[in-house]
């Protein structure tokens, strides 16, 4: 590998286009630390400010500038060797008042305003890329700050701008013979800003004399030149820090984290456990993974717990399982040679009531130990397109902007979580974008410019997708012209078997996200890791309701009021003949009949012992329930219990 191929891509991108443009404006990662070469030969690297990094790659450019400086509201002009008590600062003042003499009538013009020291500056720039004797570069540092932004532009702003259009076409090519080389150089002004579209448009588009560069995070050769030059230990090829993986590890990374990674590195504890381990306590502020000390029995025994919580999903189940496994041996994106990837993505899709929330809170308990892991964002709340501020944070200036978003700070403050992303089609589409960096990188940068890390988390989306058909006008459900209801694209009726089940709702996400959103390439992030949810068949809605619904009520009663209740295998037949018909409501809709048919008439019963007989009335008594029966008159609507008490 060329040494030539060591140098940032930004920095070479620079000096090509310093041979034919007059202004370049680099956006991006300008306030990273850099690094650079620092002799021609470029076997001597360095870490300083992009200003130093400017500062040698003019020293290189064709025969070298004779000038070069940066210019920036607080520190003002800015000479290269003004440190050493170099020419510079004088030569910059002849150029200036050559200009000026040279001017009709020899008057110096007058800056636009004496408290105006940025019009004063740019007109002075402006003169001297015009000279034609010395070869000039300047660089107009934190542009975006001192320029105001790109909208609502005052005059004083404005003929800024103008300024530094008119500095590009003035801009001259003169001889350039430094250091005893000879050449020639073009007069160049180089603009740093934020991002691009901080300036106004008009300044760059359409411009020939102009070019733009963006800084990016340092690529994987350039991380690994930095480890091999300042990583004790990590060119000797040891154990502990494995130099590939470390590379891989810090993808993204800036040079100012990988420096925060080389000082953990000092320490002898966190060196010795290992590279990841060293990253993680950089990222986190942890020394030890929960994957890490998670027990290989509790995933072993993994279908059996989760289906201990979601009942009739035996094919979600052992999807599931089989993503944890592969999270747990770090092989989460393994056919992508990613190591920052989430530890796992899964895509719950199926009918509502069928347990898809439920087997995410699941997975929380059984890999975190605690349903608290999952944290849950209803995405019918983030269905305008501006709400994305409040999962990532409001951007500088704005209302908000201090607290940070609703996502990453739950992230940075516990990244060994479940992310629920529930119903995830009622967010807005371009919402929907915002999971591209998650799910590629592993990353993301919030409105405060802190950057959070998603590669110990599990991102999980579910949606009713592919049930209903969809107008393609509207994306939304078509509509029963004769009862209204939603048509369901796959009938429990019709689709009496699971793999007829999965197909069609395979094809309705796939069409949803390709065709109605418009997304292709978030569906091809997310890959094979679709997971399909049954209708939850009568069977099974049996045993929802014996060990789950009816479980909870007995629990709940004897908690509060130390009452045993007791149901007869009548009255559970009787439940099952009223509700269990109901296969598309699945599960959820087999609550709701328990809270109409049982815990409503149990509660008018428990009423009126309570008030006829006192607080202590029920304690350590058994209520049997015998029948669930329709009330007279209310027959539908209300329901009574058969019951003694004993």
């Amino acid at each position: 590998m060329k040494r030539e191929d060591l140098r940032p891509r930004w920095l070479r991108e620079l000096e090509r286009l310093a041979a034919h443009k007059t202004q370049i404006f680099l956006s991006g990662n300008i306030k990273d630390t850099v690094l650079y070469p620092v002799d021609e030969e470029q076997e001597q690297w360095t870490l300083g400010t992009l200003r130093d990094a400017l500062f040698a790659a003019f020293r290189r450019i064709a025969g070298g500038y004779d000038l070069f400086a940066a210019y920036n509201l607080v520190d003002g002009m800015v000479f290269a060797d003004a440190a050493e008590g170099g020419g510079m600062p004088r030569l910059f003042d002849e150029i200036v008042q050559a200009a000026q003499k040279s001017r009709p009538g020899g008057v110096a013009p007058q800056p636009s305003r004496p408290e105006d020291p940025l019009g004063h500056a740019l007109q002075a720039v402006r003169q001297c890329l015009a000279n034609r004797e010395r070869a000039c570069a300047f660089v107009l540092e934190y542009a975006s700050q001192m320029l105001h932004g790109p909208t609502n532009l005052q005059l004083p702003e404005r003929l800024s701008f103008l300024q530094l259009v008119k500095a590009a076409g003035e801009s001259q090519m003169v001889p350039a013979s430094a250091d005893g080389r000879r050449g020639t150089a073009q007069n160049l002004l180089v603009v740093v800003s934020d991002r691009l579209t901080d300036l106004p448009a008009w300044v760059y588009l359409n411009n020939p004399f102009s070019g733009s560069v963006e800084i990016e995070p340092p690529r994987s050769l350039e991380r690994r030149h930095y480890f091999e030059l300042f990583l004790p230990g990590a060119q000797a090829g040891t154990p502990v820090i494995d130099l590939d993986e470390l590379v891989d590890l810090t993808d993204n990374m800036s040079f100012r984290d990988l420096g925060g990674i080389r000082a953990l590195a000092r320490r002898p504890d966190l060196a010795a456990a290992g590279t990841k381990a060293l990253v993680d306590c950089y990222k986190y502020g942890v020394n030890e993974s929960e994957w890490d000390s998670l027990d290989w029995k509790r995933l072993e025994d993994a279908e059996q717990e989760l289906a201990e919580r979601v009942i009739g999903q035996d094919a979600a189940v052992a999807a599931v399982a089989d993503v944890l496994r592969r999270a747990r041996l770090h092989l989460s994106g393994a056919q992508h040679s990613s190591r920052t990837k989430p530890r796992g993505v899964l895509f719950f899709a199926g009918p509502t009531g069928v347990g898809k929330t439920e087997l995410a809170k699941a997975v929380a308990q059984l890999v975190f130990g605690r349903e608290e892991a999952c944290i849950r964002f209803d995405m019918s709340e983030y269905s305008q397109s501006h709400s994305d501020q409040r999962l990532l944070g409001a951007p500088p200036g704005y209302v908000g902007y201090e607290e940070g978003g609703q996502l990453t700070n739950h992230v940075k403050s516990n990244p060994f979580c479940v992310l629920l992303f529930d119903e995830i089609e009622k967010a807005h589409p371009t919402i929907l974008d915002k999971f591209l960096q998650i799910l590629e990188d592993g990353r993301m940068t919030d409105g405060r410019g802190d950057t959070v890390y998603f590669s110990e988390s599990i991102v999980i989306f579910t949606s009713n997708a592919g049930i209903y058909k969809l107008d393609p006008a509207t994306g939304r459900p078509m509509l029963d012209p004769v009862e209204g209801v939603p048509v369901l694209n796959v009938d429990p009726e019709v689709d009496t078997d699971y793999p007829a089940v999965r197909q069609k709702v395979l094809e309705g996400v796939q069409s949803y996200f390709k065709h109605i959103l418009g997304r292709p390439e978030l569906l091809n992030r997310i890959g094979q890791n679709i997971v399909v949810f049954d209708f939850i068949r009568r069977r099974e809605l049996q045993r929802i309701l014996e060990h789950k619904v009816l479980k909870s009520i007995q629990q709940q009663v004897y908690d509060r009021w130390r009452l045993r209740i007791e149901f007869a295998p009548e009255a559970v037949a009787d439940l099952m003949e009223i509700g269990g018909s109901d296969v598309a409501s699945g599960g959820r809709g087999m609550g709701n009949l328990a809270e109409l048919a049982v815990l409503n008439p149990v509660s008018r019963v428990l009423f009126r012992l309570l008030r006829e007989q006192g607080d202590d009335a029920l304690a350590d008594r058994t209520m049997r329930i015998a029948h669930v029966r329709p009330a007279g008159e209310a027959r539908g609507l209300r329901y009574d219990v058969d019951w003694v008490l004993s």
